[in-house]
C-alpha cells in the first residue's frame, strides 16, 4: 500500500466552514394567487364570447317585432336560428323570408356579417380606427380568433392589429361590390329598395358562406336558379370567403407560384382540384335516370354541378332540391362539407390545410418516408400531429352525433341524419329536409354541433384542458401487435 496516503501532508486537511445563507432560518414567501391569470385561456374566452353573442342574437330575435308570427316563435328556434346565423352554418327550422320579420332578418345578417369577421377582428379594428392601443391579451385573443396561432407563420403579435385592418378592409370591399352587383341584376325584377336589400343580404351571406336565403319568391333562389349571372355572383363570392385572408394578402404580395407560401399552395391547389372532382363526380352521379339532372342539357348540367360544388363545400345556396338527391350523391356532398375550405376563412369543417397534411402523412406512412412534404416542403412533426387530432376528432364527434339522433329520430333515414350532421358539422347549410321535421332533442345537438364545426374541435380542446403544457417525462417504450 502507498504510505503517502497514511501519512497526509501538512495542510491536506480542510475545514468545512457553513455558510451564512446555508444556517439561516428557512423563509417560505407565498406569492399572491391570481386566479384571473391561471384562469385566462384565450381560446375559452373566445368560446364565451361566441356563446355571449349567440344569446344576445337569440334575446332579439325573441322580440315580438322580429317575426311574423310571435304565436309560434319559441326560445329554441331562435336560438337555433341564432347559431346557425353566427356560425354561418345556414341550417333553418323556419323559412327566413316567411317567419322572420325585417327586423328579424336585418338581426341575422348582422349575426352572419359579425360571425364572418370574428367578433374580436370587428372590435380591435374599431378600436385603432378610433386610435385606441390594443394590449398584449386583446391581441393574443385575435390572433386565436383569426386562425390556429402555431399555423400562422406570418401573423405574429406585433402585426396581428395591422393584418385584422386588411381582413376587414378585404371583407368589406368584396362584399360591398358584390352587393352593387347583385343590386344591379335584382333591379330588373323589383324595385330599388328591394333590390338593395337583397342585393346585400345575398353578397353577405353568400360571402360569409351562410347560406341563407331571403328571397320573398318561391324556388330555392327565389326564382333565380337557372339564372347564370346570379349564380356566378353568389358562387363567386363564395369562392373568395373560402379562401381564406392569409391566402389573398399571399397572393397580393406575389403572384409567382415559386415565392407563395406552402400554405397558399395547398389551399389554391386542393380548392382547384376538389372543385374539378366534385362537379364531375356530381354530375356523374345526378345524371343517371333517376337523378336530378337527367333532363337538363350538358351545359345545364355543368352549371348546376359547378355551382352546387363549389356551395356544398362551404355555404347553403343550392339550385337543387338536396331532399331529392341520390343516396350516394348525399355521402359525396358529405365528404365535402366534412372537409370545408381553408383555414382563417369564413368556411367550416376540418379545412382543407388539414385535409391535405392528413394525406401527405398517409403517403409518407406508405412509401416508407421519414418525413411529411408536401411541395418540396416538410411539414413539422407538432402540426402533423395536430392534424391527425383534428381529423380524428372531426370523425368521432360525427359518429357520436349520429348515434345520438339516430335514437331520437327512429323514423327518419340515416342517410338523411348523417348528411344533416355533416351540414352542420362543415357550417355549410344544405338540408335534406330534415332539420324541418326534427325533434326538439335533435335540434339542440345541431345546435351543439354547428358551434363545435365553427369554433373548431382543436379550440375546443384547448377550451376543456391545457394540452400545450407537455410532460416533463417519458414512459418506457413498448411495441404492440396491430394490423
Amino acid at each position: 500500500m502507498n504510505k503517502s496516503t497514511n501519512n497526509p501532508k501538512p495542510g491536506s486537511n480542510i475545514v468545512r466552514i457553513a455558510r451564512l445563507d446555508a444556517i439561516k432560518p428557512i423563509n417560505i414567501a407565498i406569492n399572491n394567487f391570481d386566479l384571473k391569470k391561471k384562469l385566462y385561456n384565450p381560446s375559452i374566452t373566445l368560446l364565451i364570447i361566441y356563446l355571449t353573442i349567440i344569446l344576445a342574437g337569440t334575446i332579439l330575435l325573441l322580440f315580438p317585432q322580429a317575426t311574423n308570427h310571435p304565436d309560434k316563435n319559441s326560445f329554441l328556434i331562435s336560438l337555433f336560428t341564432a347559431t346557425s346565423s353566427f356560425t354561418l352554418t345556414g341550417l333553418v327550422v323556419e323559412n327566413t323570408s316567411e317567419f322572420w320579420s325585417s327586423f328579424g332578418q336585418t338581426t341575422i345578417v348582422f349575426l352572419i356579417f359579425f360571425g364572418g369577421i370574428g367578433f374580436m377582428t370587428s372590435t380591435s379594428f374599431i378600436l385603432r380606427l378610433f386610435g385606441q392601443k390594443i394590449s398584449l391579451t386583446q391581441q393574443l385573443l385575435l390572433r386565436e380568433s383569426i386562425a390556429d396561432p402555431k399555423s400562422l407563420g406570418k401573423l405574429q403579435i406585433g402585426s396581428a392589429v395591422s393584418t385584422v385592418t386588411l381582413i376587414v378592409s378585404y371583407s368589406i370591399i368584396v362584399q360591398l361590390i358584390l352587393g352593387i352587383l347583385l343590386t344591379l341584376t335584382f333591379t330588373k325584377d323589383m324595385n330599388l329598395y328591394m333590390a338593395l336589400w337583397q342585393g346585400f343580404s345575398q353578397a353577405i351571406s353568400s360571402f360569409n358562406g351562410a347560406g341563407f336565403v331571403f328571397f320573398n319568391n318561391e324556388g330555392l333562389l327565389g326564382g333565380y336558379e337557372n339564372n347564370s349571372k346570379v349564380m356566378i355572383l353568389i358562387g363567386s363570392g363564395i369562392f373568395l370567403g373560402s379562401l381564406g385572408y392569409l391566402v389573398f394578402f399571399d397572393i397580393l404580395g406575389s403572384i409567382r407560384w415559386k415565392r407563395l407560401t406552402l400554405n397558399t399552395k395547398i389551399v389554391i391547389s386542393a380548392t382547384i382540384i376538389l372543385n374539378i372532382l366534385g362537379t364531375i363526380v356530381f354530375m356523374l352521379l345526378e345524371s343517371q335516370p333517376n337523378g336530378l339532372l337527367n333532363n337538363y342539357s350538358m351545359i345545364e348540367s355543368i352549371k348546376h354541378s359547378i355551382f352546387n360544388t363549389i356551395s356544398g363545400r362551404t355555404a347553403g345556396f343550392s339550385s337543387l332540391p338536396f331532399d331529392s338527391i341520390n343516396s350516394s350523391t348525399a355521402i359525396w356532398c358529405a365528404i365535402l362539407m366534412f372537409i370545408g375550405g381553408a383555414s382563417a376563412s369564413t368556411a367550416g369543417g376540418i379545412k382543407i390545410n388539414t385535409f391535405m397534411v392528413v394525406l401527405a402523412y398517409l403517403k409518407s406512412t406508405v412509401t416508407g418516408a421519414n418525413d411529411t412534404s408536401l411541395f418540396g416542403r416538410t411539414i413539422p412533426e407538432d402540426q402533423v400531429k395536430r392534424c391527425l387530432t383534428i381529423t380524428i376528432i372531426g370523425i368521432l364527434t360525427i359518429l357520436l352525433c349520429s348515434i345520438i339522433i339516430s335514437q331520437l329520430e327512429q323514423n327518419n333515414e340515416n342517410s338523411n341524419i348523417f348528411f344533416e350532421i355533416c351540414s352542420a358539422f362543415g357550417t355549410v347549410g344544405l338540408s335534406s329536409g330534415f332539420t324541418y321535421i326534427s325533434s326538439f332533442g335533435s335540434r339542440i345537438v345541431l345546435t351543439i354541433l354547428m358551434i363545435i364545426g365553427r369554433i373548431g374541435p382543436i379550440t375546443m380542446i384547448l377550451s376543456l384542458g391545457n394540452i400545450n403544457n407537455p410532460k416533463m417525462f417519458k414512459y418506457a417504450q413498448e411495441r404492440v401487435t396491430i394490423g
